[in-house]
């Protein structure tokens, strides 16, 4: 048994790694700046200790990494609030991290960025992901760096959105002509992919994890509409109107639309054949659709 720490590991895909670890018998550290009570949910052999600690205050990483095996770094941002901004998680918090999984001689780090992170982009979001990349590995040079397609999975940004819309109404607004290519990943298959890295002996220094489809974003609404036996109708909305939308109600409670998740939607989010991906590591993605379609049915027998 190995000892893991999870940092953001109450978060979407960081609660599934924290997941497969314990059922793979490993001792895991739920790391998060309030990570709550530990709850035995199954009868997996692992253990789950919650440790609380903050990537923004660099005194609290040490402690939750003394004597583990390995970390992931699964924090992430998508809305900047006061300090908390992208360059403070993403680049800063990223290289503290990175600095401190160096200095705790770990055996693995696993830095979870995404499909489109560029340094050099006009976003701040897109611009500091990729940035961080950068940081992580002047930081710690055996890292792994893995980028990650569009995830979905229960409460996804995406699949869950476009299912619950056309469930209410028959006019889905699209981004631009809907044209985007989209290879979705389910997060389930991202967090085996990342324990298995975490055990490798000599992993490559970056996976790029895409779902076994390329859809276009129209393409991908006709068919989560279908799966959930919803009628669609998918009307072009240009990224103009989207932009000020975005600029408006990324201040919400919620922020149901930010500008980095158009920025996001303008360019293909699909896996690079130059890095290896899910099949190297023996995994077969998930079918999206079905898995809807299976979670569907479940909710309608229930």
């Amino acid at each position: 048994m190995a000892i893991f720490a999870i940092f953001g590991g109450s978060g979407f895909l960081g609660n599934r790694i924290v997941r497969r670890l314990k059922a793979d018998g490993h001792e895991v550290r739920l790391v998060a700046r309030h990570p709550g009570a530990a709850r035995r949910e199954d009868d997996s052999p692992g253990k789950v200790i919650p440790v609380p600690a903050d990537i923004l205050r660099p005194e609290t990483i040490r402690p939750a990494l003394e004597g583990v095996d390995g970390a992931v770094n699964a924090v992430s941002l998508y809305l900047e609030s006061g300090k908390t901004t992208f360059q403070a998680v993403h680049v800063e918090g990223a290289a503290s991290l990175a600095e401190a999984a160096k200095a705790a001689d770990l055996k693995r780090f696993v830095h979870v960025s995404g499909i489109g992170a560029d340094a050099v982009s006009g976003d701040r979001f897109i611009e500091a992901r990729g940035r961080g990349e950068q940081a992580v590995l002047a930081a710690c040079p055996f890292a792994t760096i893995v980028r990650p397609s569009v995830m979905v999975g229960r409460d996804d940004a995406i699949r869950s959105t476009i299912h619950s819309l056309t469930r209410r109404q028959t006019v889905f607004p699209l981004f631009g002509q809907g044209d985007t290519r989209l290879q979705p990943v389910h997060h389930e298959d991202v967090a085996h992919a990342i324990a298995k890295l975490l055990t490798m002996e000599e992993p490559t220094p970056f996976y790029e994890f895409g779902g076994p489809v390329v859809y276009t974003y129209a393409d991908l609404v006709r068919r989560v509409a279908k799966a959930g036996g919803q009628p669609v109708w998918p009307v072009p909305v240009p990224f103009a109107i989207w932009e000020g939308l975005a600029a408006l109600t990324e201040h919400l409670p919620g922020a149901p639309l930010t500008r980095s998740q158009v920025a996001l939607m303008r360019k293909d989010n699909v896996a690079g054949s130059q890095c290896p991906g899910l099949p190297e590591l023996g995994i077969d993605p998930t079918d999206i659709i079905a898995d809807l379609r299976h979670e569907t049915s479940r909710r309608q027998q229930a």
